[in-house]
């Protein structure tokens, strides 16, 4: 259905997907937000393999004449408080782009909404393989086009690479907004990604934010990288992003400026009065720092002044998030994520110390590539 907001030109129509598997959830969705009325869009093939990009389809080809934009949530969506309000401040900032409103903790994307939160931007630019689509918003036109779309794509793609080719096809820029108003009601996959691990928000706030910048954080070159399904920290070249080109960050960091010797003396003086290191084992420490202080010196290169004043601002609720939100995303498959969230105080004094210690101590030469 259309859902004309006060103030929100033009109106905003909302579809939830809907598997008979969890049409209770899906229901339970769209009842949790009634200033947006949104229409529960079945699967139009229950009886076959569950599939999103069926599913899908189907969803986006649902946004109605008249309505300006299309938000179509996945049924294991979790909007924060406010969030039709929220939408309406983002859809206003960024009214020409596809907007994701969740970005999962351990992908590239989420690097870059951490820095935008670090920095007080509003959006980050997305730079996954793929389009985020717990819950994505694209103007009217461009929700119609997609649903016809992804009815013609191969029925083995992932629907959010579908999304990902037709948002290049289509010449829509894909952001996410910062802070996430999204979460991600991590339940067992239907489509094969149980493997995965738990995928939750990079920068989830349970809260309205207070101010959404219309700033767009614009990425780097350099995007210190650590793998969440293998566990190998590296530095992505985003001008030249092919595997081949991935750089280990151990050999990074001794180019910047930063000896093994003294990245270790560090390290052991970062968890010496704590027990994060009885959680998160080695190598998979050492791989978590050298990712964090490459992001320090990448973020001083950038923005010289951000991680000084990260620690005075760590207790806010969006910076906490977002600090906190690294270690289990990247470690996810490889530790227990459950046993990582005790130790949050101790994963955020961490995160906190690798950057300061990078945007002190490391420096990327000139004209380095």
């Amino acid at each position: 259905m259309i859902s004309p907001r006060p103030g929100l030109s033009p109106s905003v129509s909302v579809s939830v997907m809907s598997h008979p598997d969890r049409a209770e959830a899906a229901r339970r969705l769209a009842d949790s937000l009634p200033e947006l009325s949104p229409a529960v869009i079945p699967d139009p093939d229950p009886q076959g393999p569950p599939s999103a990009l069926r599913a899908a389809g189907a969803a986006w080809a649902a946004a109605p004449e008249g309505a300006g934009h299309h938000l179509v949530l996945q049924d294991d969506a979790r909007p924060a408080a406010g969030f039709a309000a929220t939408l309406e401040r983002v859809l206003r900032a960024h009214p020409e782009a596809a907007v994701s409103l969740f970005v999962e903790w351990g992908s590239r994307t989420a690097v870059l909404a951490r820095w935008a939160v670090y920095t007080g931007a509003g959006a980050a630019t997305v730079v996954n393989p793929y389009v985020p689509t717990v819950a994505l918003a694209l103007p009217a036109e461009h929700a119609r086009a997609l649903g016809r779309f992804l009815a013609t794509a191969d029925e083995d793609e992932a629907d959010d690479r579908a999304v990902l080719r037709f948002v290049r096809r289509s010449g829509l820029t894909p952001l996410v907004a910062v802070p996430n108003p999204v979460e991600h009601d991590d339940r067992p996959s239907l489509v094969g990604n149980s493997d995965h691990g738990i995928r939750r928000s990079a920068c989830f706030t349970p809260s309205p934010a207070a101010d959404l910048s219309p700033a767009v954080l614009e990425p780097p070159r350099f995007l210190p990288f650590l793998r969440w399904n293998i566990g190998t920290p590296v530095l992505i070249d985003l001008d030249h992003d092919v595997p081949e080109a991935h750089r280990p960050l151990a050999e990074v960091l001794d180019a910047w400026g930063l000896s093994k010797d003294d990245r270790s003396e560090a390290l052991r003086k970062g968890v010496e009065a704590g027990t994060l290191s009885e959680v998160v084992p080695e190598p998979h420490l050492t791989a978590l720092w050298h990712t964090v202080v490459a992001e320090g010196v990448v973020l001083r290169s950038r923005w010289p002044e951000v991680v000084d004043s990260l620690r005075s601002r760590a207790d806010g609720p969006t910076v906490r998030a977002a600090l906190a939100s690294l270690a289990p995303g990247a470690l996810r498959c490889l530790v227990d994520v459950e046993a990582l969230a005790r130790h949050e105080a101790e994963v955020v004094d961490l995160v906190l110390a690798g950057l300061e210690y990078g945007a002190a101590h490391g420096r990327i030469p000139k004209g380095w590539t």
